[in-house]
């Protein structure tokens, strides 16, 4: 009964392949009065299940369903086609913010979304339940006996004139026009980097390659398709560094963003009160170290930090971690005018 009615689901929504879509089972999944939790989400599912799993097991004749998707194509798969879950996440924090003032979500407040720090929540209606500081990686190899894996954007620059010829070709970004997180990330070093335009001059005459994620980048870098990935999720980064030993993740001196994945209830959720539960249960204590223990992916909560380079990061008064605030400020990304000139900025230096 479960397999035919998760094909059912897959054929009643064509832009979703069979790929993208998940059945988490319950404990009880075979009783008639069983409910699905729609879980849409923009993060891999390797990194999400952990958590999916658990909370399914936990509850009463509840599974749960989750559908990957980038973080554009998220938003306008539910906008646009109004076809929304219980549960959306995403780290575009922008477009989260958006969909808030827009009006599609509901409040919810509890003892656990109370704990949230101010900046990692926003109007009792989204929450952050993860940490992402914003990484460069490199692949070692490429650097000589002499060479130092660079420690800020200023020495990334100087490392890469100085060896033109091997870069070229060899840098990859995310695709801002089709990313959501990757135009996030980018407005940001915009409004923060001194070497922003630097940055962007260098990229563009040394032909840097575009990718739809921060994952298939990583890959790229491992197998050596590209030397440098700028502005990837730290947390995967890290992943990918420990099971390929010349890889390397730098986490700026100048300034390292970090971006938060955050949760929202849709107004058009069915099953509001199961909705609430998982709110809840990713942010409590048991799921904070569940994430730290079992998953890529950074808790918000610094107790379960098991990363020790952020974990020391986030203790020290001089740390570079900048996290983006959620909140108004972000709806200033979000602006088509905004949008059109840093696209058009890009397009004329990337795209040339």
């Amino acid at each position: 009964m479960i397999r035919a009615l998760l094909i059912f689901l897959l054929n009643v929504s064509p832009l979703i392949h069979a790929d993208d879509a998940y059945w988490i089972s319950g404990k009880d999944d075979v009783l008639e009065n069983h409910k699905i939790l729609k879980v849409y989400g923009a993060a891999d599912f390797s990194a999400i299940e952990p958590i999916l799993k658990n909370f399914a097991l936990e509850q009463d004749n509840l599974s749960v369903l989750y559908r990957e998707f980038s973080t554009r194509e998220l938003y306008r798969y539910v906008t646009e086609r109004g076809e929304w879950p219980d549960i959306l996440l995403s780290p575009a924090m922008d477009l989260q913010v958006k969909l808030i003032n827009d009006g599609y979500a509901i409040p919810f407040e509890s003892e656990s979304t109370s704990r949230l720090p101010k900046w990692a929540s926003w109007r009792n209606e989204l929450y952050a339940f993860t940490y992402e500081p914003v990484a460069i990686a490199i692949n070692r190899r490429i650097l000589g006996d002499d060479d130092l894996v660079p420690k800020d954007r200023t020495e990334l620059l100087n490392l890469i004139r100085s060896k033109e010829s091997l870069f070229r070709g060899k840098i990859g970004l995310l695709d801002l026009e089709t990313v959501g997180l990757g135009y996030l990330m980018w407005a940001n070093d915009s409004q923060q980097s001194r070497t922003y335009g630097r940055l962007l001059e260098v990229f563009g005459a040394n032909r840097a390659k575009l990718y739809p994620n921060s994952t298939s980048m990583l890959q790229a870098l491992a197998q050596g398709d590209i030397y440098i990935a700028y502005n990837v999720l730290g947390s995967y980064a890290s992943e990918w560094a420990a099971r390929f030993n010349e890889l390397s993740v730098i986490l700026p001196n100048d300034y390292t963003a970090v971006i938060l994945r955050s949760a929202l209830i849709p107004k058009a959720a069915q099953l509001k009160n199961e909705a609430k539960l998982f709110i809840n249960y990713l942010l409590s204590e048991k799921t904070q170290r569940l994430l730290s223990e079992h998953s890529s992916l950074i808790p918000i909560s610094s107790s379960y930090d098991t990363n020790e380079d952020i974990a020391t990061l986030r203790q020290s008064e001089l740390s570079p971690l900048q996290p983006i605030n959620l909140g108004f400020p972000l709806l200033l990304l979000t602006d088509q005018a905004k949008r059109s000139l840093l696209l058009k900025e890009w397009d004329n230096a990337i795209q040339n």
